[in-house]
């Protein structure tokens, strides 16, 4: 059975100028991977210029009765790119929108305890807030529509102090030991508004509650870069099952050691072992989903596809965001299986060149 030791969260991330690895339960203060000494070798580079290669990102997969959705931000501190995208579970119905920012400002925090994290210009805005001091975190977004799309607005509360609460940090090779790529995950629950307007005189209002899986992840980017990404989020008739599942470029060598991948049952973390993401078919057909531990054994089958493509100054980006269904079972590190058959997921995959 495949096992992977969870550690003591470490004062700091980077220590005399390298990084602790592993996977830790909890949060840092600061998720910071600046000044590790020569990342690139023992060319005499100056940190600002190597600081410049580290990127940072935010995933926020989330799912109630009536919705399933994904919010991608992604910072290179010179240009900023914000993504969301809604299906409606009944009729797979999307709803996309995006935004570009120019020679931005930090967009993405460092900071664990207390930030927020805002995007907004005259049609889109979004605002990541968190302060464990006040038990709170919430997402707030609006974007206006047009001939082709509604305005869509939401209004999500959570709570630390919720039973459903859960968060790890993992710092792994990327892909050798002198850079590292640090991740925070966080799910939970939440209790949310969503209101949709058509037109201008017709406007739905929607209160449910859902589940969520929140990411922060910063890393050493090599000029190419590649990631794929699983994350389904369940209530059955025994509780509430979370799986995010990840594969990139920038892996470690050893990722039977160090990876990203957990499954959470009920606020109960499992480690799992690396995938494999096979499409023997073709990319819009069934994805075979396997590990060598025989803790994962997934077919998705994708139903609709949200392409973008960028292309600026040295930017070159395509990002394909999936919804699907998943079939199959996953184990617990109890050994429990967990049968899904037909389970709305969110699958995606990015290829990047900067």
């Amino acid at each position: 059975m495949y096992n992977r030791k969870i550690k003591e969260m470490p004062n700091s991330l980077i220590s005399n100028g390298k990084a602790t690895f592993g996977t830790f339960m909890g949060h840092p203060k600061k998720l910071d991977i600046k000044d590790i000494l020569f990342p690139f070798g023992v060319l005499p580079l100056p940190r600002f210029i190597t600081n410049l290669r580290i990127r940072s990102s935010i995933f926020f997969d989330f799912s109630t009765d009536a919705f399933i959705g994904k919010i991608e931000l992604f910072d290179t501190k010179i240009i900023g790119y914000y993504k969301l995208v809604i299906w409606e579970k009944a009729t797979h119905k999307k709803y996309s929108y995006h935004h570009l920012m120019f020679l931005n400002r930090r967009l993405i925090p460092t900071n664990l305890e207390k930030a927020s994290c805002t995007v907004f210009s005259k049609k889109r805005y979004a605002r990541f807030t968190w302060d464990r001091t006040k038990d709170i975190f919430s997402l707030v977004f609006k974007c206006k529509g047009d001939s082709h799309r509604p305005s869509i607005s939401a209004s999500l509360q959570a709570s630390f102090s919720n039973p459903q609460f859960l968060e790890t940090t993992n710092v792994s090779p990327a892909p050798t030991t002198r850079r590292c790529s640090a991740l925070f995950q966080m799910t939970n629950s939440f209790n949310a508004t969503f209101s949709i307007r058509q037109k201008e005189y017709h406007e739905q209002i929607i209160t449910q509650n859902g589940l969520f899986s929140f990411g922060l992840k910063r890393a050493y980017y090599n000029v190419r870069y590649y990631e794929e990404n699983i994350s389904f989020q369940l209530q059955n008739e025994d509780g509430a099952v979370f799986l995010n599942l990840f594969s990139s470029s920038i892996d470690s060598h050893n990722d039977d050691l160090h990876n990203s991948n957990i499954l959470i049952e009920n606020a109960d973390l499992s480690l799992l072992p690396p995938v494999k993401i096979t499409r023997p078919q073709g990319f819009f057909n069934e994805w075979i989903i396997q590990d060598t531990e025989s803790m994962v054994d997934l077919s998705f089958k994708p139903i609709v596809n949200d392409l973008r493509l960028l292309s600026i100054f040295l930017l070159h980006a395509r990002f394909h965001t999936l919804l699907g269904t998943l079939d199959g079972s996953v184990r617990t590190k109890d050994n429990k299986e967990i049968q899904l058959k037909n389970i709305h997921a969110i699958a995606s995959k990015q290829r990047l060149r900067l």
